[in-house]
């Protein structure tokens, strides 16, 4: 990497560096001769840093009239107040590889007292006395993780600045008008993206275009003009306010410092450019492969908690803080991070009662058309159905899936678990935990059984009922990653604590288990692959006709048909679905395509609507978005093709019914799917990979216009022998069994 080689000017400052009372700015600029581009700034009155604004756009020929060459965006600014006792000003820049560089340093003088009372002193974290906390040391694990070329020192001391930092946020400022929306400091990072929502507009110009960066050098368009009718009624003025609301899927980078700044600017008709929105958040990995965090490693634990020590970290905590600390970073670390060894797996070698008839109570989060919910009827219907057997449903909400469960004439209760999920402290959550476990629905059962991670709170009423429970978990993520922005350090370890209280904690997929591998201490982890209704496919395969149900759907009979069936939202990968036939498209094909997204849920989706720009904007004019269904057998039936393009996937149904319905099959081969099918039964590609996920496509075309049906008649034979439901349950029921023995 080039050395620094920045030239700068500061170009607003306070008149004879003498720092007023109250809040004021300075600005200037910095570019690089080689190449190198400002990422953050820094500004520090004294010991008291600030984080400032960069990326400002600048007039080219104002830096070229200086002897350099620059790039437009080369300013920067700061709002900043009097520091007691500061006497200089020092402005540092980061540049993309990591580095932050001091490019201004001058004396100052100001008023020895706080600035006026309308400024309020905060740091980054919005509170200016924060009590002892656990995480800059996790932050210290995850930077060094991102950047390892930098030394843990480094690192160090730039988590303690920006730990400390003030800073300021930009919102819309006449004559504009608008919002960012569902952005908070800590932001939600899925599959390495950040899905930015809100609206804007202005009262006298239309807003042309607008691009957001959260790396200075890359401008990341966003999607503006969609649909926002109660704009018009709030600002009548406003240009076309109905067409105000926007949406971008951000790429984030992962070796820029945190937090990070996103930017966005709003070109208008007339050409000029502003700065419409600046929001400083700290993303947090929720979900998608791979982990922020290094393998638990007490080295590496021991050189953070070193180095941040060696930076003052803990200098002016109350004597014997620092140990609980310590304890706490370690044991977050060590249930955070990815493990270094597969959990044990419980292998039951007693054979249960196969004739005693069980109440079981089962305990899903809604009622909605949704994987586990589904997985949670069908099981139902099947114990309902062994002799003298009774089956009780318990939801946390309601959903249409109750008319399903009552045509199975099945009971639902629907209960209301939000003091649980809000409890502050555990005094709280007894409390709460008490007076939900009184509810009648609870009464009588044998064993609760715990349907997704989201339901954890039924294996802590099952405890306080001295009942036994099992505990399906249907996620490919730790409680750590999954409930990060929902819960704090308290309740995110009740959650942990139900894996350790649950009689049995199931898994469908090997590849799933391992996620939760550090909470398997107790020896109680069990895998038992989940199930398709093979009789049921089996029956609507033969009563429907495919050719009847193409033409009702208005597809040709000589159109392959490719169908991406489920849930459309970011973890299912539509979007590079999308880009796949973008590429596919532009291959020589023998004969027409059609290509079905079976699975939009109705009312605004601004993933949806993201979805929606790119076919457009692509051409891709053979794309059809279909709304969920509750007849999905039909899309299996028509297609000729089934691709699932998901970036998470413990053991997907859509892979399972695909191969029953004896279609060829496209998959990425994340987590549970290759439990499922092989390259003799599919062609499976890497996730995130259009390119890849294109080719398979192809090749799939190529076999089925070929007539080449190999891989779909042996994924079918792999279904029916792994996956039929008249199998798979029994082996559920004595799971059950078991676990009632233990009562």
């Amino acid at each position: 990497m080039p050395p620094p080689d920045w030239k700068s000017a500061l170009e607003i400052y306070p008149e004879g560096w003498r720092c007023p009372a109250g809040p004021f700015w300075i600005a200037g600029w910095a570019t690089s001769a080689s190449g190198l581009v400002v990422v953050d700034v820094r500004a520090w009155l004294g010991a008291q840093p600030f984080l400032g604004l960069c990326g400002l756009p600048r007039p080219d020929k104002e830096i070229a009239a200086r002897g350099h060459a620059g790039a437009p965006q080369a300013g920067f600014s700061f709002l900043l107040h009097a520091v007691p006792g500061a006497t200089d000003l020092r402005v540092e820049v980061c540049d993309q590889h990591g580095r932050w560089t001091e490019i201004f340093r001058h004396a100052v003088t100001g008023a020895p007292s706080l600035p006026s009372a309308n400024v309020r002193i905060t740091n980054i974290r919005g509170h200016a006395h924060a009590a002892p906390e656990a995480e800059p040391l996790l932050r210290l694990l995850r930077a060094k993780h991102a950047r390892p070329e930098q030394s843990w020192s480094t690192l160090a001391r730039e988590i303690l600045a920006h730990e400390h930092s003030e800073t300021f946020d930009v919102a819309p400022s006449e004559p504009f008008k608008g919002a960012l929306e569902q952005l908070e400091f800590r932001a939600a990072v899925q599959y390495g993206h950040l899905l930015v929502t809100g609206w804007v507009a202005h009262r006298e110009q239309e807003i042309t275009r607008l691009t957001a960066y959260l790396d200075t050098a890359t401008p990341l368009p966003l999607v503006h003009g969609l649909e926002r009718a109660d704009a018009r009624t709030l600002f009548p003025d406003l240009v076309d306010a109905e067409h105000s609301r926007f949406a971008g899927y951000l790429p984030v980078p992962a070796h820029l410092p945190h937090p990070l700044a996103l930017r966005i600017f709003a070109e208008l008709a007339s050409g000029k450019q502003e700065l419409v929105f600046l929001k400083r958040f700290r993303p947090v990995l929720t979900s998608g492969g791979g982990t922020d965090l290094p393998a638990f490693s007490r080295w590496k634990f021991i050189c953070a908690a070193w180095a941040l020590r060696e930076a003052g970290w803990d200098e002016k905590w109350a004597p014997g803080a620092y140990p609980a600390i310590r304890q706490a970073a370690r044991e977050e670390y060590r249930n955070a991070a990815p493990a270094a060894q597969p959990p044990r797996e419980l292998f039951d070698r007693i054979a249960p009662d196969r004739t005693k008839p069980l109440q079981v109570t089962l305990v899903t989060h809604n009622l909605n058309y949704e994987g586990a919910p589904l997985f949670l009827l069908e099981y139902a219907r099947y114990l309902a159905a062994l002799p003298g057997w009774k089956v009780r449903i318990i939801s946390a909400a309601e959903g249409p899936l109750r008319a399903r469960f009552a045509e199975a004439g099945l009971a639902v209760d629907v209960i209301d678990a939000s003091a649980l999920l809000a409890a502050p402290d555990d005094a709280g959550f007894a409390s709460a935990l008490g007076h939900l476990a009184q509810h009648p629905a609870w009464s009588g059962g044998d064993v609760i059984i715990a349907n997704t991670m989201v339901a954890f709170w039924a294996v802590h009423v099952a405890q306080q009922l001295h009942q036994p429970s099992l505990f399906y978990i249907h996620e490919s993520v730790g409680p750590r990653r999954f409930f990060a922005l929902q819960f704090g350090a308290a309740a995110l370890t009740r959650v942990e604590q139900a894996f350790a209280l649950a009689t049995r904690v199931g898994f469908m997929a090997h590849a799933s288990q391992r996620a939760f591998a550090a909470l398997g201490g107790k020896n109680n982890f069990r895998v038992t692959p989940g199930w398709i209704d093979l009789a049921r496919i089996q029956a609507y395969d033969t009563a429907h006709d495919r050719t009847e149900l193409r033409r009702d759907l208005g597809l040709p009979e000589d159109t392959v048909v490719f169908a991406n069936i489920g849930a459309v939202l970011p973890r299912k990968g539509q979007h590079v679905f999308l880009e796949a036939i973008a590429l596919l498209q532009q291959r020589d094909l023998s004969a027409p395509c059609a290509f079905l997204i079976v699975g939009v849920k109705p009312g605004i989706d601004p993933y949806v609507d993201l979805l929606r720009h790119t076919i457009a904007s692509r051409g891709l004019a053979h794309v059809q978005l279909i709304e969920s269904s509750s007849d999905p057998y039909r899309y299996f039936k028509a297609a000729d093709v089934c691709v699932c393009s998901s970036l998470e996937e413990a053991l997907p149904r859509v892979v399972m019914e695909a191969a029953a319905f004896g279609r060829l099959i496209v998959t990425t081969d994340v987590d549970g799917i290759p439990e499922l099918v092989g390259p003799e039964e599919a062609w499976l590609v890497p996730p995130d990979d259009a390119v890849n996920l294109a080719a398979a496509m192809h090749a799939a075309f190529d076999a089925h216009v070929g007539g080449t049906r190999t891989k779909a008649e042996r994924a079918q034979e792999q279904i029916t022998a792994l996956s039929d439901a008249a199998v798979r349950l029994p082996e559920h029921e004595a799971i059950i069994r078991l676990v009632a023995a233990a009562k």
